[in-house]
Order: structure tokens, then sequence, then C-alpha cells
């Protein structure tokens, strides 16, 4: 019996789903195949892991099993199995964000979890230099942080990481390596588990590197190589790191926070319980109208929180609302119409303005002409234009993923262009970059949508002002 016991608890110690309710894998996208690690409770996090050159092996199971004792939904990554999918693409250089956020997507959707959780990015050794790539090159609040262990800012790849949102590298050795540079613009925190006896990074070079990164921070790991081998001398470190990123303030969070505008106009909150951002305006001529502005499904972004910028910048306060976090879960036109009108009027009353406008950005833009169309009477009234920044054909008022495989349920769709038609008591106007679809924008100015053409692709060419200028000519163009 002895001997059994003993066996037990030897097996619990090195088993790796010990700790977990269970351990799941399956394959997804350029992943290929993926070991995901559940919490005992609702998760508090979503963690996606890189691993180093060495493959999903204990060494990083051991690391991951950590995360899932303090909350979290851990998916394992095989840098080896991803690196060889984007080694197939023809493209010229990679974008990794978009894949790990739809990775994200799709576990939580599949997992179904309450609500969206930002995904924490750890990695380590070669995992650790792509996660610092891929939190740069994401545009701000894709993902909640980064934590690297064994951080070294050279990457093997054959082909450089996409700039995105502003990613610099320059070449070590052509199509065989990449340096990456240090950024001075994230707003999320990257933190950096290194330890002093490690030689295969060194540590005075990487000290220096997180000097130069603004939300940066390295902890020191005195008795540590590049293995990480002796778990007690980096266990306590590692979970202190990832309480840090836990609990560090959402970009949202951070923009009202840092709004010194804001704050000095002690506005009364709003009664109900919404994810909004609020962008006031120093200008105080009433004539110029409020803006409800719904976010595209990536959440709010910098994207958004530009054009909210440049709309305030010329007298136009903006209410901005996270589409990715009020519609995780399915809504109905009339709900999401109702909680709105709420907002606008609370609003309009506490920046004492007599009309807004709606404006929706792409998945935003979908759905802004249905929620319109369940404003009250009143509130109709006072709405003086609707603008949907590259919409598309169908609306859906729930985030989800094409390829889910079913595991989102059946969906009502709803068509964007015939509601437009339907709006006749309203002004629509439809923003797009003269680089998206022609036969796109016909079927909105057939709808009866007054078309107005920005340069760019979907983006704009990362110029989100660019609307936020059509919007503003087009109001004072009305207003004249």
């Amino acid at each position: 019996m002895k001997a059994l016991i003993f066996l037990i608890l030897v097996l619990s110690i090195f088993n790796p789903s010990a700790h977990a309710l269970s351990v799941d894998t399956l394959r997804y996208g350029n992943f290929g195949k993926i070991v995901i690690y559940k919490p005992g409770n609702d998760p508090n996090s979503v963690v996606l892991f890189v691993s180093g050159d060495g493959g999903w092996n204990m060494g990083v199971v051991e690391m991951s099993q950590r995360l899932v004792q303090q909350g979290a939904l851990v998916a394992g990554i095989n840098i080896k199995l991803y690196f060889k999918s984007l080694y197939r693409t023809t493209s010229t250089c990679y974008y990794p964000a978009a894949d790990f956020e739809d990775l994200s997507l799709m576990l939580q959707k599949r997992y179904r979890l309450d609500t969206y959780h930002k995904p924490i990015l750890v990695g380590y050794s070669s995992g650790a230099t792509l996660v610092y790539g891929i939190l740069v090159q994401a545009p701000a609040a894709t993902f909640q942080g980064a934590i690297s262990l064994g951080f070294c800012p050279d990457i093997e790849i054959n082909k450089p990481l996409c700039a995105g949102s502003g990613l610099k590298q320059h070449v070590l050795k052509e199509g065989k390596s990449f340096y990456l540079e240090p950024s001075e613009k994230l707003t999320a925190p990257f933190i950096a588990l290194n330890g002093t006896k490690d030689l295969v990074c060194d540590f005075p070079s990487t000290q220096q590197f997180l000097k130069e990164v603004n939300t940066g921070v390295l902890i020191e790991l005195p008795m540590v190589g590049h293995g990480f081998a002796v778990l007690s001398n980096w266990i306590p470190q590692f979970k202190e790191a990832y309480h840090q990123v836990l609990l560090a303030p959402s970009f949202a969070e951070q923009k009202n926070a840092q709004n010194t505008l804001l704050q000095s106009q002690n506005l009364d909150p709003l009664p109900i319980d919404l994810p909004i951002v609020l962008v006031p305006t120093s200008q105080t001529d009433d004539s110029k109208p409020m803006v409800f502005l719904v976010s595209g499904d990536g959440g709010w972004t910098n994207f958004d929180h530009s054009i909210a910028e440049s709309l305030a910048e010329k007298g136009m306060p903006v209410v901005g609302l996270d589409a990715q976090k009020y519609f995780w879960n399915g809504k109905t036109p009339e709900v999401t119409a109702l909680e709105v009108e709420k907002a606008v009027v609370h609003y309009l009353q506490q920046w004492k303005r007599k009309k807004f406008i709606l404006v929706g950005y792409s998945f935003g833009a979908n759905v802004v002409p249905f929620i319109a169309d369940k404003f009250s009477e009143e509130l109709k009234d006072l709405l003086s234009g609707i603008y949907c920044l590259s919409p598309n054909l169908k609306a859906d008022f729930e985030i989800h993923l094409m390829d889910m495989l079913g595991w989102g349920g059946k969906r009502e769709s709803y068509n964007v262009p015939e509601q437009i038609k339907k709006n006749e008591q309203f002004k629509t106007y439809c923003i797009f970059g003269d680089e998206e679809e022609e036969a796109l924008r016909a079927r909105f100015q057939e709808a009866g949508a007054q078309i107005l053409i920005v340069p760019g692709n979907h983006h704009y060419n990362n110029n989100p002002s660019a609307a936020g200028e059509a919007i503003y000519k087009q109001v004072e163009h009305s207003d004249d």
C-alpha cells in the first residue's frame, strides 16, 4: 500500500495534467496541434504559450502548468509546427498577431467563456522573441501583455515579421535571422525573466534592450541559466509577472485615466454597465453633435481611439462602445438600441449637446443602421446622421469566427443595405477606402447611402484620422 501511495504521489508530481481539470488537444490553422490546459474553475485569463526550439516538451509543460494553477486557460503552441506552416505561405512578411488573435477568439468561444479575455502572450527562448514581436506588431488592446522567459531580441526566421502597428527590425542574416528593435510605443506590459547565468541570451544586452522598451520590465534571476532548470529559482517571479500582466489596466482604462480634460469635467457616471470610452472636447459649441462610435470586432483599439480623438479635436465629444466586449454574447437590435439610447441621452445631457451622430467601424458599421431603427421616436429626432465606416453586406449582433465549425450555434443574419434603404428618415453615409471593392460600394449606393472615399484599404492605410476628417467635413457640410 505504501508503495502504491508513493507511486501515485510521484505520478502527480510529474504528470503534466495533474493540476488541470482536463487536457485537450486540437488542431487549428497554422498552429497544427495545440495542447489545451484548463483549470478546475472558470478561467481568469487566457494564455497563449509559445515553446522554444525544442517544441512542446516537459520544460514548457511545467511552465504552463504553473499558470493553470493561477487560474489561466493555457494553449500550448509548438513553435516548430507554427513556423513550418508559416514557411509554406507566400507573403513577403509574417503577421502572426492575426493568427494568435483568431486562436484566442476560437478558444474562448469553444470553451464558452462568459466574457472575452484579452489573451496574455507567454514564450520561452525563441518563443520569447516571437511573442515580443507579436505584441509590438499588433494594434494596442489586442493582447493583455506578454511575458518572455529567456528573451533575446534576435529571431531565426526566413522572412521578416510585418511592421503592423510599429514593429521595427533589421536583418542579421538575409533569409535566416532578424533583430527586433526596442519599441517605444507599447501600451501593454512586456516582462522578461532572464537569468544572469544565461549563456544564450547575454544578460547585460537584454538589460539594455528592456530599458529602451517603454513598458518593458526585466526580472533578474541570479541563479538561472537559459534552461530554467531549478524551479524554485524562478517560479515565484514567474507567478508575480503573470499577476502584474493580468491586473494591468486595459487600453481603454489607460486612455480614460490619462485624459486630464475628462477628469476635470467630473461627469456623472452612466447608470448602466457598458464597456465605453469617453473622449471629450474642450470646445463648447453646442451646435456640433456628440458622437456615439461603435468599434470593430477587435474591440476598442488605438485605431478606433484615433478616430475618436480626431473628432474630439474638431469639437465633437465621443462616447465609444467596445464591440468585442459588448457583443461577445449575442444581443438583439432591440436590446442594443435600448442600452445605447440610455448612454446617448445621459451624455447628451452631461455634455450639453442638442444632437448626435451614430458612427460604426467595420463590425460596428454593420450594426448601427439597425440600432438607429430601434431608437425611440424622441431620440430619432436628435439623430442627425449615420456614418458606416467600411461596412459589409451582413450584420451580426454577436462576435464570432466564420470558421468555427458551428461552435457558435445558429445565427440570425441581418441585411445591411436593406436596412439602410428602410431608414429613410436618416441621412446615411458610407466611408470606404479607395482600395476596397467597388462592387461593395455600389451595393450601398444603390441602397441610398451617400458614399465617401478616403485613401487606402479597410484600415485606410493605418490613417484612421482620414475617416474622422471625412466625417467632420460631411457634418459641417450638412449644417450649412
